[in-house]
């Protein structure tokens, strides 16, 4: 039992004393100054708020700990690509150009992409050296949002100017609170009702008032979420609201919009999940999704373009909820930077597994314990998810990275109502051509023709296949990293080993020394 416990202890100590090696290893490079202050004195001080970066650390930290990290501890572009789309996407409902994925592949291009030319030069070559020869730690990605947060806030001072040059008022003036009104509202059309900021006219003012009264269902929500953040970011007793007071309000308009925006989401969401063809399945048969509600009416051609379809049974084919949820049919696009989206259930669920976890693999049986666990009671999962998520682990040697398109998949299986599929590479077209079905509605004859074939359906259905679009391919987020991650752990194995059976060949030595000691002594004490 001693030498139990002494191997434990030493093979504790192995891990520890390696680690420290690579740590030591690693930090005996060059080091690159704090970002912060590297941006200080290339632009002078741009004044991130200590509150604000602690806040997004806050935010981003979960999803941090749990993504690959290269030996200095940091996470490199894809993985911080990735995780700067969850952070808009759920902080704000804003799926931001140039985070988004490119078909499933995260590595597509940088998430600097993002920025363009919207920031300084220098800031960018900065962020691009600090990503592309270190990977960024948790601070220094914080600092990446809090940046990209303020290129956004330009843009809300751009389309302010363009409103005050449209009503005849100067930003040099202070405004009282019934003028100031009218320029918020006017504003609010314009970011929900007009075209984006780049083709916005001074002279398209009073047109977006009456399109956002006339076209608008949720105006007067709108007008009313635009009242609360005055009443909450306005002393009462302030008669008058300057040009940087109505920059600050109408930012948070731009920040709280998507989430007045997601109620909407969730009616379309109770509507589908009403029609489901089986319950719990979450997918509609395309003729009942068309005779369900006015709203549903996207083409076949577009459906499948935004792999919002499930063709298994090409005789049948079916809507696939969260990835309807998620086409762009469903987002605002007040700019060319970003969209205003519908929030994703599913990454709240990853939230979890990602706390549970703090790594970016897992074994089955981890995994079956935290995922049992998700929603308000526990769940007994079925033992086809069990089986299929064997079949994930077998295919990484018995691991499974929870940031890759199989588990993806296999959470689609445990939550169809939330997690989208993941469409294999190439499957979704997202090219400009395909983007001229954004408006594109079924016709009257498509959907009779679709609602005949969901009557003949319902009538003889076939047994459900437990996974009818199930794949083994993988495309993971970070592929090289969590490549580099398994052979890390592969080598700190080693030394293990190594360490370990070195030892019990000391004690197996000392033992036997010992013994023949003993012996010998023996032998002494009978001769004298």
């Amino acid at each position: 039992m001693l030498c139990r416990v002494t191997v434990l202890v030493l093979m504790a100590q192995l891990s520890s004393a390696f680690r420290k090696r690579v740590r030591g290893a690693v930090q005996s490079s060059t080091e690159p100054k704090a970002i912060l202050a590297e941006l200080e004195q290339a632009l002078g001080a741009e004044q991130w708020a200590v509150h604000d970066l602690h806040e997004i650390e806050d935010e981003l930290k979960v999803t941090f700990k749990a993504l690959p990290k290269n030996g200095r501890g940091a996470i490199e572009a894809p993985s911080a690509r990735y995780a700067l789309h969850r952070f808009f996407i759920q902080r704000h409902g804003w799926m931001v150009k140039g985070l988004e994925t490119r078909d499933g592949a995260w590595d597509a291009e940088s998430p600097l992409s993002a920025m363009d030319a919207h920031v300084p030069k220098q800031m960018k070559e900065l962020f691009e050296d600090r990503l592309g020869n270190y990977g960024m730690n948790l601070h220094e990605l914080a600092v990446l949002a809090a940046t990209m947060d303020k290129m956004f806030e330009r843009d809300v001072e751009q389309r302010l100017r363009i409103v005050y040059e449209g009503m005849n008022l100067s930003s040099e003036e202070a405004l009282g609170r019934s003028q100031a009104h009218e320029v918020m509202v006017t504003y609010m059309s314009a970011f929900v009702a007009g075209p984006l900021l780049e083709d916005l006219k001074p002279a398209y003012m009073k047109t977006a008032v009456t399109l956002m009264k006339n076209r608008f269902p949720r105006a007067q929500e709108a007008e009313l979420l635009l009242i609360n953040i005055r009443r909450e970011m306005v002393a009462p007793g302030q008669d008058t609201l300057d040009f940087a007071v109505m920059l600050k309000l109408l930012s948070k308009f731009g920040q709280q919009f998507g989430a007045l925006e997601d109620t909407e989401c969730q009616r379309m969401k109770e509507k589908l999940v009403e029609m489901e063809h089986h319950a719990g399945s979450g997918r509609v048969r395309l003729g009942t999704f068309y005779s369900g509600h006015r709203f549903f009416s996207e083409s076949l051609e577009y459906l499948r373009s935004k792999g919002a379809l499930d063709e298994s049974n090409p005789e049948d084919p079916k809507v696939l909820i969260p990835n309807y949820l998620a086409n762009p049919s469903m987002c605002m696009q007040p700019s060319g930077y970003y969209s205003i989206c519908c929030f994703d259930r599913c990454e709240s669920l990853m939230d979890q597994i990602e706390s549970g976890l703090e790594a970016p693999m897992g074994t089955p049986e981890k995994i079956v314990s935290l995922v049992s666990l998700l929603g308000s009671s526990n769940r007994t999962l079925s033992p086809t998810l069990v089986q299929l998520l064997d079949e994930v682990a077998g295919h990484h040697g018995g691991m499974i990275p929870i940031h890759g398109r199989l588990f993806s998949q296999w959470m689609h299986q445990a939550h169809p109502r939330e997690c989208s599929f993941p469409h294999v590479s190439g499957v979704v077209d997202r090219s400009a051509k395909q983007e001229a079905w954004y408006f594109s509605a079924a016709t009257q004859e498509e959907r009779l023709e679709h609602l005949y074939s969901t009557l003949r359906a319902s009538v003889d259905t076939p047994a459900e296949v437990d996974a009818p679009m199930w794949t083994m391919h993988e495309q993971l987020v970070d592929e090289k990293v969590i490549r580099d991650v398994v052979r890390r752990s592969s080598r700190i194995e080693d030394y293990l080993l190594f360490g370990t059976v070195g030892f019990l060949a000391f004690m197996m030595t000392m033992s036997w020394l010992t013994r023949v000691l003993s012996s010998w002594q023996s032998s002494k004490s009978k001769l004298l």
